[in-house]
């Protein structure tokens, strides 16, 4: 599946990735000493690509949900 990042930008997610974001989409924000020690590698990968934003904090990593994301059908090609 992919997910549009931008206007021209869009960037292949896993199923296991879709999960996540479907599963933290609800929440502002949350904390990586909030996850689970598979989902903090996930949200790593999430943030490389721009799908979860990253803030850095002296005891660990805020993430939120990119707000302009938007999911790609594929089928309309």
């Amino acid at each position: 599946m992919y997910i549009k990042i931008a206007s021209r930008a869009r960037v292949y997610v896993t199923v296991e990735q879709v999960n996540f974001i479907n599963k933290y989409s609800q929440r502002e924000s949350f904390r990586n000493t909030d996850l689970e020690a598979t989902e903090i590698n996930t949200a790593k990968i999430l943030a490389d690509k721009s799908v979860l934003v990253r803030k850095k904090l002296d005891d660990g990593v805020q993430y939120a949900l990119n707000r302009y994301i938007k999911f790609v059908d594929e089928s309309k090609k």
